[in-house]
């Protein structure tokens, strides 16, 4: 009976109900962040503040962003002096407009100097070329490779004359090509000069510091050193090396070819360092002149010089005798049509082959050619068609 004396509880306000409600959340969000609490001490080291990390990951930031900038501009050449008359196409079968300085050339674009003209083109690792008057200049390929760490410039002389100082920073990896109507000279570190006549039958290297290795469509290549030159005609061997005269070695004396190269900014060093350690996620984003495309992995840069080698099989096959010698840089003496063969060219690393060789009295034929991957993978063709091959077998047919 004392129950029903008990005091009956008093029913709770509306304001009451929503008290104690808000105070349950508290308490479960106070359990939440002393949860979050613990394990952020657990994993957060209470020295390092976030506003640091932030800071830090902004730094990263423009470091990789700085870095891509500068990977961009190695497909560029800048024209820094011009003298007299000087015009510049976007391809050698379009129209020419006239160069300024600060123009910047990339793959495909033709410079032409007019009579008592000429240019100077500078490149971001301090490399120069100077165009000569009545010179057609062409611009083959410009490439950057990030994962590689090297460069490939590759230039066609189709007449006139250039001279090139390769700077220290260029790359030990890297490589320049200069093609002409009749021969292909190679350097790297080299100051040189390369000269082709108007009728397209005979060119002249000069080597005036370094080294240049000089090759014909026929026969082995000749090592140039300081102080000599050799020529060479269409379809011939590189002839006997001879002497720098007084006057060969005093058109080197230029003030562009002279002047001093600082070595690689520190910073332009690390960034390049930090855009190739990240050259994978880099490439699959699409990000930079070195990514090609966005997914075009190396495999996709191998499967379409497999592509254009199939190509060539095709157009060699329909030959009753394969040529007896091709220019590795245009391949005309194949009778493809232009921009089919500037289209296959332009798949192989330095925007060319890398040799030709007919065989068997020009009932068979080899040709070598790389692709444009970080390995510069090598493969050869055959009348069986295309498959790998290897530095020695390539050294084999020289």
């Amino acid at each position: 009976m004392l129950k029903w004396f008990r005091k009956k509880k008093k029913p709770k306000t509306e304001e009451e109900v929503l008290a104690d409600a808000f105070a349950d959340v508290r308490k479960g969000l106070d359990k939440k962040a002393r949860t979050r609490q613990r394990l952020y001490r657990r994993w957060w080291p209470q020295w390092l503040d976030r506003r640091v990390v932030f800071g830090l990951l902004i730094i990263a930031g423009v470091i990789i962003v700085d870095g891509v900038r500068r990977e961009n501009e190695e497909f560029y050449a800048t024209i820094t002096k011009l003298y007299g008359s000087v015009w510049v196409q976007s391809r050698q079968t379009a129209g020419g407009k006239a160069a300024a300085v600060g123009d910047k050339l990339q793959d495909h674009n033709v410079l032409s100097t007019g009579p008592g003209s000429s240019a100077v083109l500078d490149f971001p690792d301090g490399s120069v070329v100077t165009v000569g008057e009545g010179t057609q200049f062409v611009v083959k390929l410009l490439e950057y490779s990030r994962g590689g760490g090297w460069r490939e410039r590759s230039f066609f002389v189709q007449v006139g004359k250039i001279w090139a100082r390769i700077s220290p920073n260029f790359g030990e990896k890297s490589e320049m090509r200069v093609y002409t109507p009749s021969s292909i000279a190679a350097v790297r570190g080299t100051t040189f000069s390369v000269y082709q006549d108007p009728k397209g039958q005979k060119s002249e290297i000069w080597c005036s510091q370094g080294y240049v290795s000089t090759a014909g469509f026929r026969g082995a290549p000749q090592l140039l050193y300081a102080n000599t030159a050799t020529s060479v005609k269409l379809g011939q061997p590189v002839t006997r090396l001879q002497t720098l005269t007084r006057t060969q070695q005093q058109s080197f004396t230029q003030e562009d070819l002279l002047k001093p190269i600082p070595p690689e900014h520190w910073l332009k060093t690390f960034e390049l360092t930090v855009t190739q350690v990240l050259d994978a996620p880099l490439s699959i984003l699409g990000i930079g002149n070195s990514s090609w495309a966005m997914g075009a992995a190396d495999f996709a840069r191998r499967a379409t010089t497999l592509e254009a080698l199939r190509l060539l099989h095709q157009h060699l096959e329909g030959w009753p005798t394969y040529p007896e010698f091709v220019n590795p840089a245009t391949l005309e003496q194949l009778s493809i049509p232009y921009q089919e063969r500037q289209r296959i060219v332009s798949v192989f690393n330095g925007g060319a082959i890398d040799l030709y060789r007919q065989l068997s009295g020009g009932r068979g034929f080899v040709l070598f050619a790389r692709a444009r991957d970080k390995r510069r993978t090598l493969y050869k063709l055959t009348p069986y068609g295309p498959q790998s091959a290897t530095a020695d077998e390539l050294q084999a047919y020289w």
